[in-house]
């Protein structure tokens, strides 16, 4: 593999800090971190297909889900590959948006999750995706806008020009705070199943290693591989300032004009080539977590014969992998910048990665684990005040926090049954009645929120009965 470049810093992780524990606990079920939590997802099934379902409910468990944030739409089965732009408000966006407030969730979701049987292309003028519609709300621009990629998403975090150095990376309850009523609404798709696809457990796979990223801060290297292809130079002027913002951070990272041996663990991949070599033969060694990328005419346009699509990158391995329903041309504002890499190491999630690094998601679909956040907070929280089981009496329930690498947690959200039951705000205790609520089990999570750009956050659920 010939090198053009390579930085290669690596510092020890730093020692633990030393936190407090709690003196009382109760039933607990899980922690975990994340910048966008799952109880921030509406999570959209065809409940028409089985599959779309059980992948939905898959999901729901892998990442504690709430019940509340799992929504069923009425859609055609087999799914078809495109849809109008009317059909979207009307069998996905209103309904979904109708269900969210008939099951208690809508203020407090920050994104949508789609399960697998969903079209994937918008028939619009020029053709936009899935995504690309639900991110503008089912108000497209006018088609130039779409066309020439001059839309500027509001959540694009640069850069524009190779002189500009890009803002620092958000969390989206950051950017949601400063942008109020005219926040887009970012989504995903969990996999895609139809021809050209991948097998359900290829896409669990996915799933099952986005979980496994978690906090595991990984080895291994971003490769960005570079020819003369105007699918490569398009994104040229990128390739070195991402490479030294990641060298700050002690991320490895290689600009070439190879493809890598089996030997080498990649964090990342960047391409641009109409086709990918060595895909079927497992020559990518993606660790948990990573992102692949490659810059290609009909990458997500799955009913379109030849060019590497990014269901293949799923079957290679990669967490999360992005490509356009319909012929993009060379725009580079269409598809992600190499800065996509760097976000991951500030703490966001892989759906916040990938909405701050296209300036123009319009035509594009992204498939894997949005909340894979490999570079998530240590800390975790617990609860303490509740007897284990019945709740027979008013009770104060508390936060305790675990905090490591000099994390401060200084907001909470308490949801029961996935509702808000006491909005964000400073204070780590909730009183429970049992007399004021319905007889029967019931679950309590609390989420804890950092300071800073990048709002991490961490949770945990507990479950006790009413009786």
């Amino acid at each position: 593999m010939q090198q053009i470049l390579e930085v290669s810093t690596r510092e020890g992780r730093r020692p633990r800090r030393p936190g407090f524990y709690f003196a009382f606990l109760f039933f607990l079920l899980t922690h975990s971190t994340f910048a966008l939590g799952p109880h921030e997802i509406l999570l959209l099934a065809n409940r028409n297909s089985p599959r779309s379902l059980e992948l939905a409910r898959d999901y729901a468990a892998l990442r504690k889900v709430p019940e509340a944030n799992l929504v069923t739409l009425d859609l055609p089965y087999p799914a078809s590959p495109e849809l109008s732009p009317t059909d979207f408000n009307r069998l996905i966006l209103e309904s979904a948006q109708k269900a969210a407030r008939a099951q208690g969730v809508d203020d407090h979701i920050l994104a949508w999750v789609y399960s697998v049987d969903f079209p994937f292309r918008i028939i619009s003028t020029p053709p936009t995706s899935l995504q690309g519609i639900t991110f503008v709300r089912g108000k497209l621009p006018l088609p130039d806008i779409i066309g020439n990629g001059s839309y500027a998403s509001p959540l694009f975090a640069g850069p524009d020009t190779p002189t500009h150095p890009g803002f620092p990376s958000q969390s989206l309850d950051v950017q949601r705070a400063w942008l109020g009523k005219d926040t887009p609404l970012p989504s995903m798709m969990l996999g895609f199943m139809g021809p050209t696809g991948n097998t359900r457990e290829e896409i669990l796979t996915c799933l099952r290693n986005g979980v496994r990223a978690d906090q595991s801060r990984p080895d291994g290297a971003v490769l960005i591989v570079t020819n003369n292809d105007v699918r490569s130079l398009c994104r040229a002027w990128e390739f070195l300032p991402a490479a030294r913002e990641l060298s700050a951070r002690a991320i490895s990272i290689v600009i070439t004009n190879d493809y890598p041996q089996k030997d080498i663990a990649l964090i990342g991949l960047m391409a641009g080539a109409a086709t990918i070599p060595g895909l079927d033969a497992n020559r990518f060694a993606f660790r948990p977590g990573a992102i692949a990328d490659n810059l290609t005419s009909f990458g997500a346009a799955f009913d379109a014969g030849g060019q590497t699509k990014i269901t293949e990158w799923v079957r290679a391995g990669a967490s999360a992998a992005a490509g356009t329903v319909t012929e993009p041309l060379s725009i580079w504002s269409k598809f992600p910048t190499a800065r996509v890499f760097v976000h991951p190491t500030a703490g966001c999630t892989l759906l916040e990665s990938y909405f701050q690094s296209i300036r123009c998601p319009l035509q594009s679909l992204i498939l894997g684990d949005p909340l894979s956040a490999p570079w998530g907070s240590a800390s975790t929280v617990t609860l303490g005040g509740l007897p284990a089981g019945i709740l027979t009496e008013r009770r104060t329930v508390t936060a305790e926090l675990r905090t490591r690498n000099g994390d401060f947690f200084n907001r909470f959200l308490f949801l029961l049954d996935g509702k808000t039951l006491q909005p964000t705000g400073k204070s780590p205790e909730v009183t429970l009645d049992p007399a004021v609520l319905p007889q029967g089990r019931h679950k309590l999570r609390v989420v804890a929120y950092t300071v800073g750009s990048v709002r991490s956050q961490i949770f945990c659920d507990a479950e006790f009965e009413v009786k």
